[in-house]
């Protein structure tokens, strides 16, 4: 059985949102490198998405091995999209005639759903959604001072009488 309560949040997401409490903030796991990239085989539109979100984002929110996050969310999207023109074109029925001869909805509401959850969930992960960026506050700019961190620093004891 794993620990109870929330997943600890990341040191930077904590960092962000501030630190009322004074209480050390522990930088857990590790810190992924590189930057994430547009895979080639993802469709123009998928790869668009991610320039966006990149060009979006802070710099360095995503690493390389987000890559594969952001193209499960740009992927979905793509797919969003298309299912949204498919259903916009003048020619769409919202009910069609299933394999028996039965009505049923259009296909094309089942993809557009599936891909709004499947948006949701990554975007929920990857801090898409207007709720989880809410929550993050930037740093406040000050200048460091040239004393910044003197007080309670450790070094070699001096003694008067050396």
């Amino acid at each position: 059985m794993g620990k109870r309560g929330p997943k600890p949040k990341l040191a930077s997401i904590e960092k962000l949102e501030g630190n009322p409490s004074k209480r050390p903030i522990e930088a857990l796991g590790i810190v992924a490198a590189g930057e994430a990239f547009s895979p080639e085989h993802l469709h123009d539109d998928a790869q668009a998405c991610i320039e966006l979100i990149k060009r979006s984002m802070p710099p360095k929110t995503y690493a390389t091995v987000d890559t594969f996050a952001l193209s499960s969310f740009a992927t979905a999207w793509a797919w969003h999209k298309k299912a949204t023109h498919e259903m916009n074109a003048p020619a769409f029925e919202a009910i069609v005639e299933g394999s028996k001869g039965q009505k049923q909805p259009n296909p094309w509401f089942r993809i557009l759903k599936a891909m709004s959850e499947e948006m949701r969930s990554w975007g929920d992960r990857l801090g898409l959604d207007p709720k989880a960026r809410a929550a993050l506050k930037l740093p406040d700019e000050k200048p460091r001072s040239k004393f910044d961190g003197l007080i309670g620093q450790q070094g070699p004891s001096r003694s008067l009488n050396a």
